[in-house]
């Protein structure tokens, strides 16, 4: 169990890295770079979209402009959607730092999903007539996306930027963000592209010309080789690139699963439960309590800060090296140097995370990761559903809506789609990203730093629950004191339902091995 020790240190830490300090960019070559330029980013509502545009701001303070796609969702324009986005605590910082941050901000209105990614003819003049650098982040992450939607965002959106990216009269640089695992139907993954059995514009030929209803029937047929269309799609995307991506200043970034910050521009902040977050949030809230996971296989885990200076330098290079024949791509990854498995991972989250407990917990940290598909079946049977029955018959009995087996069919739709993360293991090779790193000036080691090797996976996992707790449960630091007398009984009635199902289990042995005697 944690020590109050280790609960201090987390609280101090968090203390301390409240607020971040702005480093002096003289020196630096990628601010020099970014000095009076326009930048265009796609999926800047997101989670690396907006720590992409804060550090740029942050660290480039002369850049010139940036121009950000944003769609209407939910009733809000995209003016009302960009309020509110950047009144996130993300931005709190740099608020203080230069508080007319905004005005460097231009809107234009669009749709990945739509042909030219929604623009409207004035918005793609803007930026061929502007625009000096674009960032591609925008895609669709849902692993169990129709076809069609996933092919609409991933391929036919990086299509048409490239298409207008070749207009561009200023184009410096173009990254496009993929993933480490669009190519997982690989053992060994290295930073080069890969043959496809499709097209990119075969699929969005097949996508347009062919009734919903049968793409869905045929999706397995389609992707098969991969474990979802999400990464098959982003696979495509990178055909996209191949090709239409050639004459242009082009570079590629893979990022593996990405997790939290480690201290940009806050330390450990999320705003999403994607992926290994919400093993992590399940486990400390106590809902999850087993997953399919082989705890000796590498956890393949970024931090978002460290993608985003990563894909920053490679802007920079792209730029520096932009009459290169190849479209370089970097593997960014963190088992060719630093490796960490699944058990040490959720080890040190449970090591720093305990002895931190949300007021908003349903029972204690008891999850299991179980490398045996069957012993994992009858965990999820037996303390997943289970309970959840017997807790929504509490419910009906209190004339309150049950919820639980609801929620419970979620987890068990997430897990099973982690799960090939959490028990496959790739070989992956990052020479480039190794030589983009060393190739960075002092100075810019300093202000956008990516080296995972240099990482310290314990210090990182010092606030990493905490920042959990605080930026994803939406559960302030403050109620720490009022949470733990509930985790505390929580924990004993494990221990106590624990001890009375070993005693029931020894007494049926005792009872059969007795008639059998006898």
């Amino acid at each position: 169990m944690k020590t109050h020790s280790d609960a201090e240190e987390s609280l101090r830490l968090w203390r301390e890295s409240s607020e971040v300090k702005w480093c002096p960019h003289e020196g630096s070559k990628i601010a020099e770079f970014y000095k009076d330029k326009t930048v265009f980013v796609t999926g800047a509502t997101g989670f690396l979209g907006k720590l992409l545009v804060e550090k740029l701001l942050r660290a480039c303070p002369d850049i010139e402009a940036i121009y950000i796609l944003v769609r209407p969702k939910k009733g809000e324009d995209e003016h009302t959607r960009v309020d509110k986005l950047y009144s996130d605590q993300i931005f709190s910082p740099l608020a203080k730092l230069f508080p007319k941050f905004q005005h460097k901000i231009s809107i234009l209105k669009g749709d990945a999903s739509l042909p030219n990614l929604g623009l409207t003819d004035s918005g793609i003049s803007t930026i061929t007539e502007n625009v000096h650098v674009i960032f591609h982040i925008a895609a669709t992450v849902r692993f169990d996306e129709k076809i069609n939607v996933a092919t609409a965002i991933n391929v036919r959106g990086t299509r048409d930027l490239l298409k207008i990216a070749k207009q561009c009269k200023h184009l410096e640089s173009f990254v496009h963000v993929s993933t480490a695992y669009a190519n997982c139907n690989q053992s060994e993954i290295k930073e080069v592209f890969y043959k496809l059995p499709i097209t990119a514009d075969e699929l969005i030929e097949m996508v347009e010309t062919t009734p919903e209803k049968t793409l869905i029937e045929e999706t397995p047929k389609i992707i098969q080789g991969w474990p979802n269309t999400y990464t098959f799609t982003k696979a495509i995307a990178e055909d996209v690139v191949s090709h239409y991506g050639r004459g242009l200043p082009v570079c590629m970034v893979r990022p593996a699963i990405v997790i939290a910050t480690y201290k940009e521009p806050l330390r450990s902040w999320i705003d999403n439960l994607y992926g290994a977050t919400g093993i992590v949030v399940g486990a400390g809230t106590g809902l999850l309590r087993t997953i399919h996971c082989d705890p000796n296989k590498s956890a393949e885990l970024v931090p978002g800060d460290y993608v985003i200076n990563n894909m920053i330098a490679a802007s920079y290079q792209t730029a520096v090296d932009k009459n290169t024949k190849d479209i370089p791509i970097y593997n960014y990854v963190s088992s060719r140097e630093n490796r960490e498995n699944w058990e040490s991972f959720m080890f040190k989250c449970k090591k720093w995370g305990i002895g931190l407990p949300t007021t908003r917990c349903v029972w204690c940290y008891s999850l299991t990761l179980n490398k045996n598909y069957f012993v994992h079946f009858l965990y999820t049977v037996f303390l997943h559903l289970l309970p959840a029955l017997v807790m929504d018959f509490g419910l009906l009995l209190s004339r309150q809506k049950p919820i639980m087996l609801k929620i419970y069919k979620k987890i068990i739709k997430f897990e099973s789609v982690i799960s090939h993360f959490c028990s496959n293991e790739w070989k992956f090779y990052n020479d480039n990203t190794q030589a983009l790193w060393k190739g960075c000036s002092s100075a810019d080691q300093k202000m956008f730093p990516f080296s995972i090797k240099e990482l310290d996976w314990n210090e990182y996992q010092k606030t990493h629950c905490l920042g959990l707790r605080t930026f994803v449960i939406k559960d302030d630091p403050s109620t720490i004191p009022q949470a733990k007398p509930k985790w505390r009984r929580f924990y004993l009635a494990h221990k106590l339902l624990k001890a009375v199902f070993y005693f029931v289990i020894v007494y049926m042995l005792y009872s059969v091995l007795g008639r059998l005697i006898s």
